[in-house]
């Protein structure tokens, strides 16, 4: 289906998805996978809006070049639309009929001081706004404050943890509105190259094309985990039936210990066959003094009545929170001494390589576990400018928290496999008369290869 707005003679097609982004709002955000026309909708908009003799900037987290701006995608429309001799493009900037000005620039650029050159525009488009830091976000939404103006951004989802996607997706504003658009929502996608473009990539790598073209939230190219915890998204292992088992054993408890850095435990249970993930809960400036108890709040909750094991990680012989005493002194003395256990030390590709081992046969609670499993999407390795490479070591930041505690559970659960059942002896020894007895002549006999089976 097609959408057309009127603008004197100019008629402009919007597939139908993006009909509510033309009706008034502060804030206006368009999400989703590549193909769904999300840029060169505000591209053709920001034209409209420009023959009105508005004033508009055009905005990119970093921009080092007008060579990496809109400019040229506008200046196409421009040229689609055959209004070339309204508008007077030039170096920097284009400008149009009634006084409308279009300009370029990286928010990066800006501080407090110098963003108020941009008091006076009415609208200001972010594009790749996934790359947007909080710290722009801060100083741009108090900066267009002309009355009647507006902020709009289009960008392909990459964390929850983004600060456009906390902004449109987390937060609830009655000032704001925001689509998700994909290319099966664009009418006129089968018409281009891109869609056999799309066929392939979901045959060779459904991950990636789960993000590039759905709009899913991905991963870098030196993303750890985000694959398995994708596949596992798709195989139904994420959802919110996951439930502690009674008549199962007890629940496990993995964790990173930090105080001013994040402390993060993952709550486990082993069943037939893989992993319960029940909860997982991170905070920072905790003592093992507050952790304590809500672990026990915790697993209460969860429904389980016996002691928690606690599985702490190697360090926890030196780390004491804020305290004289040792953590695993601290969590012995709550939990008892055979509930709680040291974490072997091991490599971190070691902890990785289980944790892509176990990760398949795992099942998560998935609102319980959220903020955990959007760590162990985010979680990657660190990327070397330099030399262009992706090192063999994790990126120390709020994702690694979470991760660690999930690799070390993961650790665990690899080296600590169930024993398998003791079977009985063939021949058990017997007293008979005060002779060793066991088995009889016939027994032995039945028992021997024949000769057909001796090598």
């Amino acid at each position: 289906t097609k959408w057309c707005l009127k603008l004197s003679t100019l008629r402009v097609k919007v597939p139908e998805k993006l009909v509510p982004l033309l009706n008034p709002k502060r804030y206006k955000g368009a999400y989703g996978g590549r193909g769904g026309a999300k840029s060169h909708f505000f591209a053709e908009q920001i034209v409209c809006q420009a023959l009105t003799g508005k004033r508009i900037v055009c905005l990119r987290e970093v921009q080092n070049s007008i060579k990496e701006s809109v400019k040229q995608l506008l200046t196409d429309k421009i040229i689609k639309f055959g209004i070339e001799d309204q508008f007077d493009i030039i170096e920097q900037e284009i400008r149009g009929p009634h006084g409308s000005q279009i300009i370029f620039r990286g928010l990066q650029s800006f501080n407090a001081a110098n963003i108020k050159s941009l008091e006076g525009f009415d609208i200001a488009w972010v594009e790749e706004a996934q790359t947007l830091s909080q710290h722009s976000l801060d100083l741009l939404r108090p900066t267009i404050r002309k009355p009647g103006s507006e902020l709009w951004f289009s960008w392909n989802p990459r964390y929850k943890t983004d600060a456009v996607d906390k902004f449109f997706r987390s937060e609830k504003r009655t000032d704001s509105i925001s689509v998700m658009v994909n290319w099966y929502d664009n009418p006129w996608f089968k018409e281009t190259p891109l869609y056999q473009d799309m066929l392939t990539d979901f045959e060779s790598d459904e991950d990636k094309a789960e993000h590039v073209w759905n709009g899913a939230y991905g991963s870098s190219q030196g993303a750890i985990l985000a694959k398995w915890i994708g596949k596992a998204e798709r195989d139904g292992r994420i959802h919110n039936g996951v439930e502690f088992d009674q008549d199962g054993s007890t629940i496990e408890v993995s964790s990173d210990l930090g105080f001013r850095d994040t402390a993060s435990f993952w709550y486990w249970q082993r069943k037939i066959g893989g992993f319960s993930l029940l909860k997982y809960e991170g905070d920072t400036g905790l003592d093992a003094s507050d952790w304590i108890p809500r672990i026990n709040e915790t697993v209460n909750g969860l429904g389980c009545k016996k002691a928690p094991k606690i599985w702490l990680p190697h360090d926890a012989k030196a780390k004491t929170f804020q305290s004289k005493y040792t953590t695993i002194e601290q969590f012995a003395r709550e939990f008892g001494p055979g509930n709680v256990a040291i974490v072997a030390q091991s490599k971190k590709m070691d902890q990785i390589n289980a944790a892509r081992t176990i990760a398949p046969r795992c099942e998560f609670h998935r609102d319980l576990c959220e903020t955990g499993l959007d760590g162990l999407l985010a979680w990657e390795f660190s990327y070397n400018e330099d030399n262009g490479v992706f090192s063999r070591e994790p990126l120390h930041n709020w994702a690694s928290h979470p991760s660690d505690a999930f690799a070390y559970g993961c650790q665990v659960m690899q080296e600590n496999k169930a024993k398998e059942p003791e079977k009985p002896d063939i021949f058990p020894i017997t007293g008979q008369n005060g002779r060793i007895v066991t088995a009889t002549l016939d027994e032995l006999w039945d028992m021997a290869p024949r000769k057909t089976e001796r090598y």
